[in-house]
């Protein structure tokens, strides 16, 4: 299967399809945030911002977090570790990255941690969904060998996959389901009333889902069976869990003492 990591050549200039997607994932993440932030009274503009520090933050965050785990990649051509355009990136390290970025510009103007994570939430599904077509283009993020009928095999020697090799199209599966986190998240955005419900609720969805994908690829294993990734799935999936039922016995909690008085 040819998937065109380069997408075109013009001249001397490359466009690389890991790059393209990535670009059109924060075009489509911005024009869903400024909805969101209109439709519960904030200006759309900031919708600018954020994706500026999230851009920053998580493609910085994402580096490096696949450079520290692919040093043998890069001994030798240390440079090569900035062309993040031909793909390599680590969705965790990313999340960290932009989480860190973006609370620095909330609390730098003193704005609602809680309500803007609930405009994030679905901007992150449909992003991280176009970003996994980009990872697919590249062959990067590929999955384990099997003999499944639908099964993807890379033969572009540009590509970041093993050639020659039957693999499950994991990129593919997480496209499948951050769309579907998508689609749970926009349909229930506009009844859930308790600030960051939504954004811990798509942390919690994404982890249950990466965690089950992750056993479909190569990866190391560090405990129990289960590699860095999972073990980060299940920090997500405990951390959701804790967060939603705190903040669901606060707004029970809340109803019941207006109801009393």
């Amino acid at each position: 299967m040819i998937l065109w990591p380069v997408l075109f050549k013009f001249g001397g200039f490359t466009i690389y399809s890991f790059g393209f997607l990535l670009a059109v994932a924060f075009l489509a993440s911005i024009l869903i945030a400024r909805r969101e932030l209109s439709r519960k009274g904030m200006e759309a503009d900031l919708a600018y911002d954020l994706a500026i520090y999230a851009m920053i933050g998580g493609l910085a965050g994402g580096r490096v977090a696949y450079v520290l785990g692919h040093l043998e990649e890069f001994a030798g051509k240390p440079l090569s570790a900035l062309a993040i355009w031909q793909g390599g990136l680590v969705f965790y390290g990313g999340l960290a990255g932009g989480t860190l970025a973006v609370l620095s510009l909330l609390w730098r103007r003193g704005l609602k941690t809680g309500k803007i994570a609930d405009v994030i939430a679905p901007c992150l599904a449909v992003g991280s969904a176009i970003g996994r077509l980009g990872c697919f283009s590249n062959g990067c993020c590929y999955g384990a060998s099997t003999k499944l009928p639908w099964a993807v095999t890379f033969t572009d020697p540009r590509s970041a996959a093993p050639l020659g090799i039957a693999m499950h199209p994991t990129q593919l599966y997480e496209f499948g389901y951050n769309i579907v986190i998508f689609a749970i998240l926009w349909s229930l955005r506009k009844k859930v009333e308790a600030d960051g419900l939504i954004f811990w609720l798509y942390i919690g969805l994404y982890g249950v889902f990466r965690l089950v994908v992750e056993f479909l690829r190569v990866r190391p294993i560090l405990v129990l069976g289960l590699g860095g990734s999972q073990l980060f799935s299940l920090a997500m999936i405990a951390a959701s869990i804790l967060m939603i039922g705190f903040k669901y016995a606060g707004g029970r909690n809340e109803v019941g003492n207006q109801a009393e008085a």
